[in-house]
């Protein structure tokens, strides 16, 4: 598990800071920070203390109803880091919850924002994210994407489908691990049960695999290609035997 996860939550530079990304890009701010909605308070969390340290000009949290939703409402709805309860947010897109989160507890401008309520998977997050870029005039120079640790390297291949002339820059808020006892290896609260874990890494491998049943040019045509290391196929492949009743999640 740890090596898939490891896999998928891509980091494309060593840290998240403006003087890393003066040294990768030659400018210390990216034009945006995006963020794709998943069912994580922490992305938005960690959205916005990077936003907050100036590391980008403008954020977009995409995110409408979709599978994930109902966790992230209950996830942040039942914790005491937040004042709402579960009822308060029943009718709120995940790029409403995530703004909330930005705005109340971390203070960001509600001005530096843009929200895509529609969007209910990866690939409608890129093209509705691109869309508020053209639609506002920002620049797309830079672009930092935030997303699941778990869904980072898929968000950041769908973005690539949809856009060219950018420098994209994928950095997963953490990378997961687990001790051998299962349990984790970070105080970050409010993240997925065991099998949870298990359905969005199986999922994940499946969907990254470029052939006829994959995402990929081969296959749907929703991702660019990405290589799948021969270490990670053959630990999905492990899982997938070890855990035959697990059916892979989706997003």
């Amino acid at each position: 598990m740890n090596q898939i996860a490891g896999f998928l939550a891509e980091r494309n530079i060593e840290t998240l800071s403006r003087e890393t990304l003066k040294a990768v890009s030659g400018q210390e701010q990216a034009d945006a920070v995006l963020v794709f909605g998943n069912d994580l308070p922490y992305t938005a969390e960690f959205a916005s203390e990077v936003f907050k340290k100036g590391i980008a000009k403008k954020m977009i949290f995409c995110g409408g109803i979709g599978h994930s939703t109902g966790r992230l409402r209950k996830a942040v709805g039942e914790s005491p880091a937040y004042p709402w309860d579960t009822q308060e947010l029943e009718d709120l897109t995940e790029a409403e919850i995530y703004a909330r989160i930005a705005c109340q507890i971390y203070k960001t401008d509600p001005a530096d924002i843009y929200l895509d309520k529609e969007s209910t998977n990866s690939g409608e997050n890129a093209e509705n994210a691109l869309k508020i870029i053209k639609e506002h005039g920002i620049g797309k120079q830079i672009l930092i994407l935030i997303q699941d640790p778990l869904l980072q390297k898929r968000a950041s291949a769908s973005l690539k489908r949809y856009e060219t002339e950018s420098r994209i820059i994928s950095y997963a808020p953490f990378i997961p691990r687990l001790k051998e006892d299962g349990a984790w290896q970070t105080e970050i609260k409010n993240l997925w049960s065991r099998e949870r874990m298990l359905q969005l890494i199986l999922g994940e491998i499946s969907r990254l695999r470029d052939d006829e049943n994959g995402y990929g040019p081969r296959g749907k045509d929703f991702i660019v290609h990405v290589d799948v290391l021969e270490p990670v196929i053959g630990a999905y492949e492990r899982l997938k035997k070890e855990y035959p009743e697990i059916e892979s999640g989706a997003r």
